[in-house]
C-alpha cells in the first residue's frame, strides 16, 4: 500500500472516531482540573507550608491542656512579689479580652484535666472529677481528649466521668478487647466565620507506660496515625480545617505530625509534656502548639485559611495573670463553692518547713524527705518514690494540707516488700542507668545510697551501701514504696516483684501528711549525696 492510501485511512479512522477522541481528551484535562488540587494536598508538594504572618486572619483557636484541676489561682513561683496566676475565673477573663478581636474562634482543652488539686476528689454526686467537669463546662470548651491521669482512678471512674461534660471528650485511639471504641471516636465538625473545622481526638499513645495496668484494665490503644488519616480521608471533602487534639507530648507530636504528612491534617493541639512552645513548631505543613500547664497560660493561635488550607498563621502564650480577673456570677458562685469545700478540707497548716523544698529529676531534698517517710512509716531498710510522682515543689513556710495534697495528688497506696540483696542491687543499677539515659525519672532513695560512673548509656555501679554498711547479696531486706511503682515494676525495678506485697494502710499523701504533723520543729531537708555520679 503506497503512503497516499494510508493516509488516506488514516483519516477515515479519524473522522469516524472525532467525538470520542474528544470526549477522552476533555475528560483527561477536565479531570486534571479537579483531581490536581487533591493530589498536590495529598503529596504536600505542590502547596508551601503555612507563613508567620501579622493579619489577615480568619480563625483563632484557643488552647489549653494539663490543668490538672488547679482551678485556683497561685503565686508565680518564677517571680519575687508573689503575684498570682491561673485559675478558671483568670482563665474565662483573658479568654473573653482575646475573643473580642477575633473574626471566629474554637476552644480546645489537650487532657490530664485530673489529678492534681484535691478539687477533683470531691463526689457529691459519687463521682470523683465532677467539680471539674462543671467547671470546665462553663468555661465553654468546644472539645477536648482524655489524658494518661483522668485514669488515676481507674477505667470505670473515667466512663462515669465524661458524661458530665458539656462538650464531647474524645478518644479515638481506646478501644476495648474487641476492637471497639470505648469513649467517643467520632470527630467533631464546627462552623464558626463560614469556616468548617473538623476536629479529632487522640488520647496519650504510651498509656501501657504512664498508667498502672490495674487501672487501665480491658483497654488498649491502636494506632493513632492510622486512624487519624482514616478520619481525615472522611472529613476533608466537607472542611476547610483539619485539627488533631493529642496527648502525646511535644516530641512525638512532632513524630506524628510526620507520620500525617499528607493526611489533610493543618494542626495538632498537644498535651502531656507540659511544654511552653511560645511559637509553634511547624512539620511539613502541619503547626503543632502546646500551652504549658495547670492553666498557667492561655494559648492562642490566629490562622488565615483559605482553599482548604492554612496559608498565615501567628500563635502565642498569654499568662494568666489573676490579678483584676472577674467571671460571670455562674461560674464564679461555682468556683467559689469548690473553693471553700477545699479550704474546709484541706486548708489546715500542718507544720512549717525551715527550707525550700525542691523536686528535681535527680536527687533532691524534697525526694529525700519523702523517701525517708516511706521507710519510716513502712518500719522498713529502704524507701524509693517515683520522682514523676512528686507534683509540686514549696518555698519555706506554712505547710498545709492542701500542700501535701497538690505535692503528691495521686490516690497510691504504702506498700512494703522484702526483697534480697541481690534484687535491691538490680533496682539500684536499674535506677542508675535510668539517670544516665534519661528513659524516665528516677526513684528518690533513703537507707541506701549508692556511686556510680557512665559507660555510654548505662551505669557502672560501684558501691552500695544500706545503713551506711555493704549490700550484701543474701541478705533479706524490707523496701517501702508506692503501689504504683509496684505496678510498674518493669520500668522503675526491672526485678519479678514477690507474690508477697504489704499495704500499710495509708495512702503516702496521708503517711507523708501525719508526718509533716507529727514533727517536733521545723522541717529541714538537704541533698546529702545518697546518689552520687562520680563523672560529669
Amino acid at each position: 500500500m503506497n503512503r497516499s492510501a494510508i493516509l488516506t485511512q488514516v483519516l477515515e479512522i479519524l473522522r469516524k472516531n472525532i467525538f470520542y477522541l474528544l470526549v477522552t481528551a476533555f475528560s483527561l484535562i477536565f479531570g486534571f482540573v479537579i483531581v490536581a488540587p487533591e493530589l498536590a494536598r495529598a503529596s504536600g508538594s505542590d502547596n508551601p507550608p503555612p507563613a508567620e504572618s501579622n493579619g489577615s486572619f480568619n480563625l483563632t483557636l484557643f488552647h489549653t491542656n494539663d490543668s490538672h484541676s488547679f482551678f485556683l489561682p497561685r503565686p508565680a513561683v518564677w517571680r519575687d512579689d508573689g503575684r498570682l496566676v491561673g485559675g478558671a475565673i483568670s482563665l474565662a477573663w483573658h479568654l473573653d479580652r482575646e475573643k473580642i478581636n477575633t473574626e471566629g474562634s474554637i476552644f480546645l482543652d489537650a487532657g490530664d484535666f485530673m489529678t492534681g488539686n484535691p478539687v477533683c476528689q470531691i463526689a457529691d454526686e459519687g463521682v470523683p472529677g465532677e467539680a471539674v467537669a462543671g467547671i470546665m463546662s462553663l468555661l465553654g470548651y468546644d472539645a477536648g481528649v482524655l489524658g494518661n491521669h483522668e485514669f488515676d482512678i481507674g477505667v470505670q471512674n473515667v466512663k462515669d466521668l465524661v458524661p458530665l461534660f458539656e462538650y464531647p471528650v474524645l478518644a479515638a485511639d481506646i478501644v476495648d478487647e474487641k476492637g471497639q471504641p470505648v469513649f467517643r471516636s467520632e470527630p467533631v465538625v464546627l462552623s464558626r466565620n463560614s469556616l468548617k473545622i473538623g476536629i479529632i481526638g487522640v488520647s496519650c499513645m504510651e498509656m501501657d507506660e504512664v498508667v498502672a495496668p490495674s487501672r487501665f484494665q480491658g483497654l488498649e490503644n491502636i494506632n493513632q496515625s492510622k486512624i487519624i488519616r482514616k478520619q481525615a480521608a472522611n472529613l476533608d471533602s466537607e472542611t476547610d480545617l483539619l485539627v488533631v487534639i493529642s496527648h502525646n507530648g511535644v516530641d512525638n507530636d512532632l513524630k506524628l505530625a510526620k507520620e500525617l504528612h499528607g493526611s489533610g491534617v493543618d494542626v495538632i493541639v498537644g498535651g502531656h509534656s507540659h511544654s511552653r512552645l511560645k511559637k509553634p513548631r511547624l512539620v511539613g505543613n502541619i503547626l503543632v502548639v502546646q500551652a504549658g500547664s495547670k492553666w498557667t497560660n492561655l494559648g492562642r493561635l490566629d490562622l488565615k485559611v483559605e482553599n482548604d488550607r492554612v496559608t498565615g498563621y501567628k500563635g502565642r502564650l498569654i499568662t494568666l495573670w489573676a490579678d483584676g480577673a472577674t467571671a460571670g456570677p455562674e461560674l464564679t458562685a461555682l468556683v467559689g463553692g469548690y473553693e471553700k469545700q477545699v479550704a474546709e478540707r484541706f486548708g489546715r497548716t500542718l507544720g512549717t518547713l525551715k527550707t525550700d523544698w525542691h523536686k528535681g529529676r535527680s536527687e533532691s531534698n524534697l525526694g529525700n524527705y519523702l523517701a525517708d517517710q516511706m521507710r519510716l512509716t513502712g518500719n522498713a531498710d529502704v524507701g524509693l518514690i517515683n520522682s514523676g510522682g512528686i507534683r509540686k515543689s514549696m518555698k519555706a513556710g506554712p505547710i498545709t494540707a492542701l500542700d501535701i495534697n497538690e505535692m503528691l495528688p495521686f490516690s497510691n497506696s504504702l506498700v512494703t516488700m522484702e526483697l534480697t540483696g541481690k534484687q535491691l542491687a538490680t533496682v539500684i543499677q536499674s535506677n542508675a542507668d535510668a539517670q544516665v539515659g534519661g528513659q524516665h525519672g528516677i526513684l528518690q532513695v533513703s537507707g541506701v545510697a549508692y556511686q556510680f560512673r557512665t559507660n555510654g548509656e548505662e551505669a557502672l555501679v560501684e558501691e552500695i551501701l544500706v545503713a551506711g554498711k555493704l549490700l550484701k547479696p543474701e541478705t533479706v531486706y524490707t523496701v517501702a514504696m508506692p503501689d504504683y511503682v509496684v505496678m510498674m515494676a518493669d520500668v522503675y525495678l526491672n526485678i519479678e516483684v514477690p507474690e508477697r506485697v504489704n499495704d500499710v494502710g495509708l495512702t503516702i499523701t496521708e503517711a507523708v501528711v501525719q508526718a509533716v504533723a507529727q514533727a517536733s520543729g521545723p522541717i529541714e531537708s538537704k541533698i546529702e549525696g545518697r546518689i552520687m555520679r562520680l563523672d560529669p
